[in-house]
């Protein structure tokens, strides 16, 4: 009956050996997701600095001859043309309202 205990006695030394550095990667795993979500936050509250800096006059060159990153200013605001919906052929006027309006222009009369 001894040996039945010294192979699981054994068993578990190995399984403990091999379950240990897993356990380790884990911790440093949930470390390393805890640092991240500190630097996110650290990086948005450098933006909102950054853009309270701008608000009180100060130009992004001039904070960044000051020593601030660029990745730290807030990005400029692209502007995007607002596109109409298109309308099919069938819903647009008839009678002549000009090629302007999507029609066709209507024959001039002499």
């Amino acid at each position: 009956m001894a040996r039945k205990n010294d192979f699981t006695k054994r068993a578990n030394e190995l399984l403990t050996a091999r379950l240990d550095p897993v356990k380790r990667l884990g911790e440093l795993l949930d470390a390393k997701a805890e640092k991240e979500a500190e630097l996110k936050s650290l990086d948005s509250d450098i933006e909102k600095a950054a853009q309270s800096c701008i608000g009180a006059g100060w130009k992004p060159a001039e904070l960044v001859d000051l020593g601030v990153p660029r990745a730290a200013l807030p990005r400029r605001q692209t502007r995007t043309a607002a596109l109409e919906p298109r309308t099919d052929s069938k819903d647009q006027p008839s009678g002549g309202e000009g090629a302007a309006a999507g029609g066709v222009a209507p024959n001039p009369t002499p």
